[in-house]
């Protein structure tokens, strides 16, 4: 039994020979002091026998159990062993510090290496070096903790992107004879790191995408009213002032702009309700707390497994820098941008309401038309930048002058409307009144001071005109009215100017076809040269037949065509024809004449009023010395140092240069020294006095000898009569022109006259 239990117990092995087994039993059953000298009896033997005979049967069950044992054992190992090697994770036994002992085929595969070569090498070999300071720590963790670690690491080679292993370190099984062995499983998560960092990649993409175009986003769900995540920018503070980690719609609603929140709101609701309703919403807020921004959303519905609608997706933009650019590209379309005013385009749609509401109301506005005087010689006597500070300093005085709800325009130039409430037309009369006083004053620029002058048409609504373009056009003939009869004031549309807007809105008609259908025509009124007593020259006179009565004469068709900027190619047609007529006298044997034309204010200003006269002196080989520009003084003066320029250019080109009307202007000795003319012309008006003043024929004495003491040529326009052509000839004028010299006459009546007046002179 004891042998028994020796040889099934934890003791050493019984040895394979059983002489040897023999000889250990007896020597142990000596030992324990059991053995007997005197044979056993046959009882005790048979007993003995049967005892072994029992002890036998059951060692040989015990042997069964041990070999069919050692198959279930052998049969376990090696499903642990295939279940080992064969697992997809891989497994690896280490010993101190990291040297590789055992390793299954998933490791082999990962570290790129046959297990043969794997055994006695560092696993640290086999990571990046970018992460083994990282590795040693977790891999002696378990030695000082007794608990399993983890990490993350790359693999070593040639693999891009590189391998990524998820390690789990453990302690070994404790062993008196290994105490420091560690076992390590190793789990490829390469696919899952790539998909980690492709994700953050686009990510980042994604994040810098909505910043670059101030993008945005979050869900509602509006069965429980939670948004998420919380919309960025928007502080999580809910309407009562208290924090709160799942904000509301409310929430995000109380950082918009008081006027917006509650159209947002409601679009909002609206569309979760019905998605398809609008999904576009603008809305003003101040997420930050401090400034306040524009935003742009668009709604989309986000549906669950079902197709049924669970959430409601707002893509929010900052729009703030688009809605400024909005608003200033706005405004600089509807403001002057020198002087701040309202541009015509605002001027039309704001002065539009106020008539409405004036007519609603049965009130009355008044149109005020401003054009300053002068104003073009400050810009081209002083330049454009001081051209520029007057008219920004008219401006700050006109809004000083007139009430906030007062319409103040510029139309262009030196031109402004103001559209006001009145209450009558003495209140336009004082208000108007009240603007020139405020204007009066000189303007201190660089050191200089400017005055200019404004001259103010009226017009009232609804009396003149029931729409402002008709309220305009009366003003500005109202204007041009104050500017004749004195400069500087104000006047009104009287009844008589309404019908004269009506005659010459027809007449405007007329013109345009009377020039586009050829129905000009001239008259030449001869000029005497005093000291031959011969007519060496004609005045061309500008005539609009018609059909029935007198032609239209030259005093209404300039004005109307220079406000209708028809003057130049009418101008221009006058010279063709002058030129055309004198190739026909000379066809007619007629001596040589000059032809004195009148060049009006914009024709002489005009930028191809040279270029055009050349052309046509060289198409109709034309001497240009025939011609003599009569110019007015007012023309001259308007802009002097560009009258200079334009009458030396007419000097080198030949023509002779005459300054008409003269007597009735202003200008200075110094002035009239300095311009580049061949002659004077005293105004009829001064002619017509001679016998009605006694101070009138000395004063065209005066004219004439200084006119000769500056070398210039005087013509006495206006002559009547007998006693008028003595005066002039006893003062020695050089050229006299007037009814009493000769009729004005086309060109084909002055060649009969002409040849009349020969015949005379030369007698019988």
């Amino acid at each position: 039994m004891n042998q028994q239990r020796h040889d099934s117990g934890t003791g050493p092995p019984l040895a394979s020979d059983p002489l040897v087994r023999r000889a250990r039993a007896e020597a142990e059953l000596y030992a324990r002091g059991e053995t007997s000298t005197e044979p056993p009896s046959l009882e005790e033997a048979q007993a003995l026998v049967h005892e072994l005979r029992v002890h036998q049967i059951e060692l040989e069950h015990q042997n069964e159990a041990l070999r069919q044992s050692q198959i279930e054992l052998e049969e376990s190992r090696a499903r642990y062993f295939e279940l080992y090697d064969l697992a997809p994770v891989g497994y690896l036994t280490l010993s101190p510090p990291d040297l590789i002992e055992e390793a299954n085929r998933a490791a082999e595969a990962l570290l790129g290496m046959a297990r043969a070569n794997l055994i006695k090498r560092p696993l640290s070999q086999f990571i990046d070096s970018r992460d083994r300071a990282l590795y040693q720590r977790a891999i002696q963790a378990p030695l000082a903790h007794h608990f399993p670690q983890r990490g993350e690491f790359r693999l070593q080679g040639s693999r891009k992107p590189p391998g990524w292993i998820l390690l789990q370190a453990a302690p070994g099984a404790l062993h008196p004879a290994q105490p420091n062995r560690r076992h390590v499983a190793l789990i490829d998560i390469s696919a899952r790191k790539h998909n980690e960092q492709a994700l953050l990649d686009s990510q980042a993409r994604l994040r810098l995408a909505t910043e670059v175009a101030g993008l945005s986003f979050w869900e509602w769900d509006w069965q429980e009213d939670r948004l998420y995540p919380p919309p960025a920018g928007f502080s999580a503070t809910r309407t009562d002032g208290e924090t709160s980690a799942e904000p509301r719609l409310s929430d995000w609603a109380a950082a918009l702009h008081e006027e917006d929140r509650d159209r947002a709101l409601a679009a909002i609701r609206a569309f979760a309700a019905h998605p398809d309703g609008p999904r576009e919403l603008q809305y003003r807020a101040t997420p930050d707390g401090v400034r306040e921004r524009w935003f742009l959303s668009r709604l989309e519905s986000l549906r669950d497994g079902a197709g049924q609608p669970r959430r409601l997706l707002l893509v929010q933009q900052d729009i703030t820098h688009r809605k400024q650019a909005e608003d200033e590209a706005l405004y600089l379309a509807q403001h002057d941008p020198l002087t701040g005013l309202a541009s015509r385009a605002l001027l039309d749609q704001l002065a539009t309401h106020m008539l409405a509401s004036a007519r609603r109301a049965n009130e009355q506005l008044a149109v005020l038309f401003f054009d300053l005087d002068r104003f073009k010689v400050i810009n081209d006597t002083h330049g454009h930048g001081a051209g520029d500070r007057v008219l920004q300093g008219i401006a700050r005085r006109l809004r000083a002058c007139f009430r906030a709800e007062d319409l103040i325009a510029r139309m262009g130039g030196d031109e402004f409307v103001v559209v006001a409430r009145i209450h009558d037309a003495d209140e336009a009369a004082r208000t108007a009144r009240k603007a020139i006083a405020i204007l009066e004053p000189p303007h201190a620029i660089n050191g200089l001071s400017l005055r200019c002058l404004p001259s103010i048409g009226i017009s009232l609504f609804p009396r003149d005109g029931e729409t402002l373009d008709a309220l305009l056009q009366r003003a500005d003939i109202a204007m041009y009215q104050a500017k004749r009869i004195s400069p500087g004031h104000y006047q009104f549309v009287t009844e008589s100017l309404n019908r004269k807007v009506e005659a010459a809105t027809s007449l405007e008609q007329r013109l345009r076809e009377a020039l586009a259908h050829g129905e000009f025509s001239l008259a030449y009124q001869p000029m005497l040269d005093i000291a031959s007593g011969q007519v060496n020259a004609v005045e061309a006179l500008l005539r609009w037949p018609q059909p029935e009565g007198e032609p239209i004469p030259p005093g209404t068709i300039i004005p109307l065509a220079e406000s209708l900027h028809l003057i130049h190619e009418i101008g221009h047609w006058v010279f063709g024809e002058c030129c055309r007529q004198l190739h026909a006298w000379r066809q007619a044997q007629l001596p040589p004449l000059g032809i004195a034309i009148n060049i009006s204010t914009r024709q002489f200003y005009h930028p191809r009023f040279i270029a055009d006269l050349t052309a046509t002196l060289r198409d109709t080989h034309t001497d240009p010395r025939c011609f003599s520009l009569q110019i007015s003084e007012a023309t001259l003066l308007e802009s002097l140092d560009s009258a200079k320029l334009i009458l030396a250019e007419l000097r080198a080109l030949g023509a002779r240069l005459v300054m008409d009307d003269f007597g009735l202007g202003c200008s200075s000795l110094c002035e009239l020294e300095g311009l580049a003319l061949d002659g004077l012309a005293i105004d009829r008006a001064l002619i017509q006095r001679l016998g009605l003043t006694a101070s009138m024929p000395a004063i065209v004495n005066l004219i004439i000898h200084l006119s000769h003491a500056l070398h210039l040529e005087v013509t006495a326009v206006g002559i009547e009569s007998e006693s008028d052509l003595a005066f002039v000839r006893e003062q020695h004028c050089d050229r006299a022109q007037g009814h009493y010299i000769g009729m004005p006459l086309s060109g084909a009546e002055f060649i009969a006259w002409h040849r009349q007046q020969t015949r005379c002179a030369a007698g019988p």
